[in-house]
């Protein structure tokens, strides 16, 4: 959905005042399932720890091993009732406390919540999305009009993992004296590219969140002020995957954006995968084959789908759709979803080291994506980014990438129309 900002606070949307305490509410109520679960996963690791002692000393602590595992389990299932209980009940009266206040926040509108609500989504968005939670975020862009004045050259901006809009507003103050300093604002003003900032849930799949996406850009293209002579889409880690994956459906459905996406930058994104979620499933593996640890495993394997496919960067429902189970062993793809024909294609790469093909930039990259996967090569397949519109940025972390002047001035170079 695409929406303008309202006057008033920073992010606040146009539908804040219909806006009720339910996410307070559901947010209480969250934090005592969490509790319940925790209590759940260390009965699970007590009963495995206590069933392996009590049947190595054979048949005579039969009826000792029946009671202890009748009392852990009632005692565990009292604890973890009381905790759901209170947290509904806690969250009801908090909630009901706070909607007659007219000045009532949104917790995504505030800044520590919205940084909660950021990486709540991107942990376990799939399954808020599935159980109908307000936490869930859903796909909305919006540009603030009292800042900005609509113009034909727009540029759409989509933030990674477990983020939030607000990201691009990282360390704005310490780098630029302007907490609400942006990439997209700082263009804006010295080139006129009008910026669209996109929120969205980073737990669904990629595929699912690049659907919306299209059908986004199709109501924006369809609706922004002026007529749109030119779409610029900049995605921060997952999100570049997200315009990737926008563009395939959207090349699908002769989508009316497509002719008008002539360029997209790639900050960090991880096109060939993250290291660190290959590690996760396999530490997923393992966890789940000893009766101790596989409690430990089972909380692992609940994390997003959206996290899931960053294991090889999945970007197609093809890509996932007949896998039965995500963190099983499989192959990485052969081949990667081709890039939007007609586009510019840009992309920078950073390293924590001043370096990118030394051996330890090749394994931390930049905490999270390595250079190889940022640039779309890594000697088993290729995406076709052409390495003369690449950047490598050594000395930057991952996040460095939403909001850092080296960064910037890479995107003038680029987008200086």
């Amino acid at each position: 959905m695409y929406r303008r900002r309202s006057a008033g606070r920073t992010g606040q949307t146009a539908t804040v005042a219909e806006t009720t305490t339910d996410d307070l509410r559901a947010a209480v109520a969250l934090a005592g399932r969490g509790v319940s679960a925790t209590t759940t996963m260390i009965r699970d690791l007590h009963k495995a720890i206590a069933r392996r002692a009590f049947t190595a000393s054979g048949p005579p602590a039969r009826p000792a091993h029946a009671i202890h595992d009748a009392i852990s389990t009632t005692v565990y299932a009292a604890v973890g009732a009381s905790a759901r209980v209170a947290a509904i009940a806690t969250g009801a009266a908090v909630a009901a406390k706070h909607a007659t206040d007219p000045s009532y926040r949104p917790l995504v509108e505030r800044p520590r919540g919205n940084v909660a609500i950021g990486a709540l989504n991107g942990a376990w968005g799939d399954w808020l999305d599935r159980t109908g939670s307000p936490l869930a975020l859903r796909m909305t862009a919006h540009h603030d009009p009292h800042t900005t004045t609509p113009t034909g050259d727009v540029t759409v901006w989509l933030h990674g993992l477990c983020e939030t809009d607000a990201a691009w507003r990282l360390k704005a103050g310490e780098h630029y004296g302007d907490r609400s300093s942006t990439h997209g604002s700082r263009l804006y003003a010295e080139y006129g590219l009008t910026p669209v900032y996109v929120r969205y849930n980073t737990g669904l799949h990629i595929s699912a969140n690049g659907r919306s996406l299209d059908a986004l850009l199709t109501e924006l293209t369809e609706t922004w002020p002026v007529p749109v002579t030119r779409l610029t889409l900049v995605g921060h880690s997952m999100g570049g995957l997200v315009i990737r994956s926008a563009a395939a459906q959207g090349c699908a459905n002769d989508s009316p954006w497509i002719p008008l996406a002539t360029r997209i930058v790639y900050l960090g994104a991880p096109h060939l995968g993250a290291p660190l979620e290959v590690g996760a499933a396999h530490a997923t593996r393992l966890l789940r084959k000893l009766p101790e640890t596989k409690a430990v495993g089972d909380a692992l394997a609940s994390r997003s789908v959206g996290i899931k496919d960053l294991r090889y960067g999945d970007v197609l429902d093809d890509d996932w759709s007949g896998v039965s189970d995500l963190d099983a062993p499989r192959p990485a793809p052969a081949a990667c979803a081709p890039l939007l024909d007609g586009a510019e294609h840009f992309f920078v790469g950073a390293t924590l080291g001043q370096r990118h093909d030394t051996r330890v930039a090749r394994i931390l990259g930049d905490a999270l994506v390595p250079f190889a996967s940022a640039s779309g090569t890594d000697g088993s397949r290729a995406l076709g980014l052409d390495v003369d519109r690449g950047r490598h940025l050594g000395g930057l972390h991952h996040f460095d990438l939403l909001n850092h002047p080296r960064v910037y001035a890479v995107l003038r170079e680029w987008l200086a129309d």
